[in-house]
């Protein structure tokens, strides 16, 4: 049956209007590297060209547009193949993507030579002291008379490390974004009130209100909505996850990585820059990637991080020696991944870090460790055999000082202490942590844990430090003993000299009775190992209690 031509007319402008809703709508990228713009063009195409052949009275006219719209799709699937890791050539681009510095495993303790806010030009690593599930929970008891109106959005928790007055803090950021869509309909002109912070070393939690109100978010409708405020501004730019972030100000900002494909058509995504966006006026800004200010944290998104790693690490020798072959040098990373902070005089950084292991799930021993820096993508590739994360996981969960608690660890985070690398971690349950645990990275054989990160790392090192370490003469002193501090719960027992009370020693208490009856005004001979990272510590190896040998004799 022929249809009208008033109607095909009408059929052929209501196309044209979807193609615009469906623009506002799916919001694609104008760019022949996006996948999805090809599908939707090869869509509309098909049911545009149709209701033309229609008009013009074409015989075949089905044909001529799912044949036009057809070929457009057909011509993007095949172009995805010059883009697949079996194309000859691609499996030696994909793995070169990331240049990555091999170091000894030794090199770490030196690179990152210890743990809290640098003062000079030495890297020292930032540990948290809650992770992201303690710092979701202590953010949510400060919505407060916001509740309902606003709620976080967990998916963008950002840790990020920001300058406070000449000191660095380590902090989660989360916007808050409307509850429903029927509070940002009424509440869109207003914004939303602001942001959540947590402090990930004092646990401390604000919620900052943000003067005219952030009316820029994924909850926000229209044109207010972030994703549609960025894709109107730059039609053809490819977009990578967005995070959030603050300045060190306190100013938000969104900051949204712009990518490019560089293998083939679809494959081979890079960071090619970023946007800023200011959640409150909506206004941005693009950056060339190394241009970007100075405050921000992350410009590589982790997904691209991981992705380009892995590739590294299992396509050196090719994509089949890896799918069909021996698997010869085939690595990947381990199941999880932490961020760290380094930080000295001059400023920050953030690392993504995670263990390499093979591919075989029942291996649980790591080759080494890779770190990634989130701003500038430097890699390095540490070369530390020892056990996985999920293992220093089970062996912390599992100690028969906690086994009863039931206790949930994190995921580790590799540190230096005293000179010895190790795994920090904490355990912790639904409300709050419990206790943080320092474990050997050779064995996880050397597990210490304490209620405070100085304590776990103090026994940690006077586990490492408990014999005398080949090639290293031992240390002497001897004195009155003036103070005196045991501390049951690690074991240990901590005294100064009367001669120098600047100086503490720490020894295990099992050491000796010497150790176990040490008093004010005994008189003793120590050997010692002093602390790499603070010269005013010092790990005792050997004690002689002269006054209980005294005593001894005279009786």
């Amino acid at each position: 049956m022929k249809m009208p031509k008033s109607f095909v007319i009408m059929l052929l402008v209501m196309t044209v209007l979807s193609w615009f809703v469906g623009d506002y709508l799916m919001l694609p990228a104008y760019n022949l590297q996006s996948f999805g713009f090809w599908i939707y063009t090869g869509f509309g195409a098909a049911w545009f060209l149709s209701l033309l052949g229609m008009l013009l009275g074409m015989r075949k006219w089905p044909l001529f547009g799912l044949g036009i719209g057809g070929g457009i799709i057909f011509v993007a699937m095949l172009a995805s193949i010059g883009s697949w890791t079996l194309w000859p050539g691609n499996d030696a681009r994909y793995f070169r993507q990331m240049e990555v510095a091999d170091r000894p495993g030794e090199a770490f303790v030196k690179d990152f030579p210890g743990t809290g806010e640098s003062r000079g030009s030495e890297n020292f690593l930032m540990l948290p002291v809650i992770d992201k599930e303690l710092s979701t929970t202590i953010a949510q008891g400060k919505l407060g008379q916001y509740g309902a109106q606003f709620q976080m959005d967990t998916e963008i928790f950002t840790a990020i490390s920001v300058n406070r007055g000449g000191h660095r803090a380590m902090v989660r950021v989360s916007p808050l974004d409307y509850s429903g869509s029927m509070v940002a309909l009424s509440a869109g002109g207003k914004g939303t009130a602001g942001y959540i912070e947590v402090d990930q070393l004092t646990e401390e939690a604000r919620l900052v209100e943000v003067t005219g109100g952030m009316k820029y978010t994924p909850g926000a409708m229209f044109s207010r909505d972030l994703t549609r405020r960025l894709r109107f501004a730059y039609r053809t730019a490819l977009f990578g996850p967005y995070s959030f972030e603050i300045d060190d100000d306190g100013k938000p900002f969104w900051v949204v990585p712009v990518l490019r494909n560089t293998i083939g058509l679809f494959g081979g995504a890079e960071q090619k820059g970023l946007v800023l966006v200011d959640p409150v006026s909506g206004d941005l800004k693009y950056f060339e990637r190394g241009s970007e200010p100075a405050w921000v944290d992350r410009s590589v998104p982790t997904y691209l991080a991981m992705e380009q790693a892995n590739n590294y690490l299992g396509l050196k020798n090719g994509w089949g020696n890896r799918a069909f072959g021996e698997k010869r040098e085939v690595f990947q990373l381990s199941d999880g991944y932490n961020y760290v902070f380094s930080n000295n005089a001059s400023g920050s950084a953030t690392w993504f870090i995670s263990g390499i292991t093979s591919p075989n799930e029942s291996d649980q021993t790591l080759v080494g460790f890779l770190m990634i820096n989130m701003k500038t993508k430097e890699a390095r590739r540490y070369s530390l055999g020892g056990i996985t994360e999920m293992r220093a996981m089970e062996i912390a969960q599992n100690d028969e000082r906690v086994r009863a608690q039931t206790l949930a660890p994190t995921w580790p985070i590799l540190v230096e202490v005293d000179g010895q690398a190790a795994y920090f971690l904490f355990l912790k349950n639904s409300v709050q942590r419990q206790r943080f645990v320092y474990l050997d990275v050779a064995t996880g054989q050397k597990v210490a844990m304490g209620d405070t990160l100085e304590g776990a790392a103090s026994q940690f090192a006077l586990l490492t430090g408990g014999s005398p370490q080949a090639g290293v003469p031992a240390l002497r002193a001897a004195g009155t003993v003036f103070r005196v501090r045991q501390n049951a719960a690690q074991g240990t027992i901590q005294f100064i000299l009367d001669s120098d009370r600047s100086v503490m020693y720490t020894v295990a208490s099992e050491l000796s009775n010497g150790v176990r009856f040490l008093a004010p005004r005994d008189r003793v001979e120590v050997s010692y190992r002093a602390s790499q990272s603070n010269p005013s510590e010092r790990f005792v190896t050997e004690l002689r209690n002269l006054s209980i040998e005294a005593g001894a004799a005279n009786e």
